[in-house]
């Protein structure tokens, strides 16, 4: 019983991990950092993966295969010789971490949202392609 309440903390613990991350990240002088360490192309791309990450329908997939399971856990809480509400207790963790699952589309879109209006204060046009390197040239094209 003490590792279920546990286990619900450290899920607490990560969904308020998950939420910070979509009000305070990325701040605007560690955009600029990462800008400056690894190139306008890097922040960009991270931007870009962002976006797609957002758009996956794969953490409602993975919510919907969590809540299946706790169903299924507390279905079977007679035959695990516990009382419903030590099982609804193991199950609780798993409620926090689904909606975090949930909430993670939306937390992923909040920071692409921030990193695209960092880059509009930069004078960059988000929308735009980087000039320079073309697809056949750069880093990938080196490779042997």
């Amino acid at each position: 019983m003490a590792t279920g309440v546990i286990a619900s903390l450290i899920a607490v613990l990560a969904l308020a991990f998950a939420e910070g991350m979509a009000r305070f990240y990325p701040a605007r002088n560690t955009w600029w950092r990462l800008r400056r360490m690894h190139g306008r192309r890097a922040v960009r791309a991270m931007r870009e993966r962002f976006e797609a990450l957002a758009a996956h329908r794969l953490f409602r997939i993975l919510a919907i295969v969590l809540l299946g399971v706790a169903i299924g856990w507390i279905a079977s809480a007679s035959l695990l010789d516990k009382r419903w509400y030590e099982v609804v207790l193991d199950v609780l963790p798993s409620a926090f971490i689904g909606v975090a699952l949930l909430r993670l589309p939306s937390i992923v879109q909040a920071m692409a949202t921030r990193m695209r209006a960092y880059e509009r204060e930069a004078g960059e046009d988000p929308d735009k392609e980087l000039p320079g390197l073309e697809d056949d040239e750069g880093p990938s094209a080196l490779a042997l």
